[in-house]
């Protein structure tokens, strides 16, 4: 009778492991395309300026990610979040090398007064303008070809977002810089704003970072929204940038999102008006096409050209350092790239 008991209750904690466990899901993106960069000036090697190479994550960076929940009653759940960037071109790591990378918190959510979460996780000024733009900072014409991307991703970071009022949602960020003796050295203080009523969507970011010595800092504010008209949705996006030392510019993008059957066809314009002095200004524009080919697989061709004035380089999504032998091709300003991505 005694083991009857004792396996009875072995067997319903073997059912409530399970069911604990079965909030937990296993989800990736991989995405590959194929990408020929052009524009770049001629290195010293010889190096032609044209790049023609398979690329991870021109959509979407590839990855694989853990998340969960756990109900703690009262309307209150336990969240967690752990994504590993990866080159799907390579097999390698992305984001440096790191094992999570792209996301790695865990927090509290409750279904009335909002979540805060802690670890390494995106920043809203980020969010807010990402969320905006047209290619959503992927493809040949990627936002932040141009955009500032100070607080992307922040370590040591703790996040609190309040709940949805009326469209309303807000959410802070603080990133300790865990400097010892110096607590604003490295410093990241963001926020954002947004309000969402069918057919319009309105967002507002802000986002202070600190130097590692703690003696400047690079401020970033980003405002902008859409307007879904169902054939067309029209979005536009204003961004100041002042960095460290004498950085001190102003993006303007202006886009479109024009969906036709299981097609869509995404453009953007953005301007890059340097008010340092060297007037070093630039713009992008970009055209995209997107066809799904199921809920999950996504077919898609994009280009972009970059325009430089001055002597600024700013570059195509894709134009990132290649080999050695190749100097020269991190300054492509041409870009062309036919990719597929699956989601799981």
């Amino acid at each position: 009778m005694k083991k009857q008991v004792l396996a009875a209750a072995f067997c319903a904690g073997c059912a409530g492991a399970a069911v604990a466990q079965s909030n937990v899901g296993i989800y990736g993106v991989l995405d590959l395309s194929l990408v020929n960069v052009s524009g770049a000036t001629p290195g010293s090697a010889g190096f032609d300026g044209n790049d023609t190479k398979v690329q991870s994550g021109t959509l979407q960076g590839s990855r694989i990610g853990f998340r969960g929940t756990e109900d703690l009653g009262g309307g209150v759940s336990a969240i967690f979040t752990i994504e590993s960037g990866i080159l799907a071109d390579t097999g390698a790591s992305d984001q440096g090398g790191l094992l999570f990378g792209r996301q790695a918190f865990v927090g509290l959510r409750s279904s009335t007064l909002g979540a805060i979460t802690i670890g390494r996780q995106y920043g809203p000024e980020y969010l807010a303008w990402k969320l905006m733009e047209p290619m959503d900072d992927g493809f040949a014409g990627a936002g932040s070809n141009f955009f500032a991307t100070n607080g992307k991703r922040v370590n040591n970071s703790i996040k609190y977002t309040t709940p949805t009022v009326n469209g309303l949602t807000a959410d802070v960020l603080y990133g300790a810089g865990e400097v010892p003796g110096k607590n604003t050295a490295s410093r990241d203080i963001g926020g954002s704003v947004t309000y969402v009523r069918d057919p319009v969507v309105i967002r507002a970011g802000y986002n202070r970072l600190d130097n590692a010595a703690a003696s400047d800092k690079a401020v970033n504010y980003v405002a902008g929204g859409s307007y879904d008209f169902r054939v067309v949705k029209a979005i536009a996006i204003y961004g100041n940038n002042k960095g460290t030392g004498s950085i001190d510019n102003r993006d303007f993008l202006l886009g479109a999102s024009v969906p036709f059957g299981a097609s869509t066809f995404l453009a953007s314009y953005i301007r890059k008006d340097d008010r340092s002095g060297a007037n070093r200004d630039a713009h992008q524009v970009a055209v995209t096409w997107t066809h799904d080919l199921s809920k999950r697989t996504i077919a898609y061709v994009s280009a972009a050209r970059v325009s430089n004035r001055n002597g600024a380089s700013y570059h195509t999504y894709n134009a990132t350092l290649p080999a050695a032998t190749q100097a020269g091709a991190v300054a492509g300003t041409r870009e062309v790239n036919i990719g597929l991505r699956h989601a799981f």
